[in-house]
């Protein structure tokens, strides 16, 4: 069975560039795009920062009403401590008090997960973490030839679940470089190489939706990178997954690949 998981990390627009949330504060936009994926029959996971859940729950009941999953992505997206204890600890508080149950998962804000962080994970409670790319971005040369599927972590009861690495060039499956480098090259890239049973693929809300104010509040390079086909997020994700569904992909849910392989 070939799987495809689609993420979501819920954070603040461009977050670790600026800390601003006017994304969070237009509703109908978020409700289109949660409607085209629903129409693409795809399960999204959320990868929710705590303290959105206690400021913005209108964002989180949308999600829920497009019967989404949820796991945790630290409480403040604190690049400085992204996988420190209080990040741990206080997004599983967070989450228990907004959903009445804990989070399963955990990912890491920019993918920086540690040795000591995943004790820590281990130490509360959670099933898997999905902070890991083995690719060149973000953290580059850190993980890039750390394995790509599915793993339990030496000596702990912790399972990683990788975003899933495209081709030689070591590609994170992601709306960024999606968008970065045009969804008809990354669909060649893709087909280098035989892609794995299991995809792991990654996203944020500023993929489909631009607020001109916070790109603007970006330093130049980032504005860039960020800016290159700024408003081509859902045309080119219903491209690509439209193409995993030709290559006989089911969409799931990140608690399904957790299923599978514990």
């Amino acid at each position: 069975m070939k799987l495809f998981a689609f993420t979501i990390d819920l954070e603040t627009d461009y977050a670790g560039c600026i800390d601003d949330y006017s994304i969070f504060k237009d509703l109908k936009k978020i409700e289109e795009v949660l409607s085209t994926l629903s129409s693409l029959n795809v399960k999204i996971t959320v990868f929710t920062v705590g303290n959105i859940l206690e400021t913005f729950p209108e964002v989180i009941k949308l999600f829920e009403k497009h019967n989404c999953e949820f796991e945790a992505h630290s409480y403040s997206h604190n690049f400085k401590h992204p996988d420190s204890e209080y990040e741990i600890k206080k997004s599983r508080e967070a989450f228990y008090n907004y959903f009445k149950e804990y989070p399963r998962g955990y990912r890491a804000p920019r993918g920086d997960i540690s040795n000591d962080g995943i004790k820590m994970l281990e130490k509360h409670g959670f099933l898997y973490d999905s902070s890991i790319t083995p690719a060149f971005f973000p953290n580059p040369f850190r993980y890039l030839f750390h394995k790509k599927k599915a793993h339990y972590i030496d000596g702990t009861n912790i399972m990683e679940i990788p975003v899933t690495p495209v081709s030689p060039l070591r590609l994170a499956s992601s709306m960024s470089y999606i968008k970065m480098i045009g969804i008809d090259l990354f669909i060649k890239l893709s087909n280098l190489t035989e892609m794995p049973d299991t995809i792991c693929f990654g996203s944020h809300l500023h993929d489909f939706i631009i607020k001109e104010n916070s790109l603007n509040k970006l330093f130049p390079l980032w504005k860039l990178l960020y800016g290159i086909n700024k408003h081509k997020g859902m045309e080119f994700c219903e491209k690509y997954l439209n193409f995993i569904q030709e290559q006989g992909y089911k969409f799931c849910f990140m608690s399904e690949i957790y299923n599978l392989h514990k």
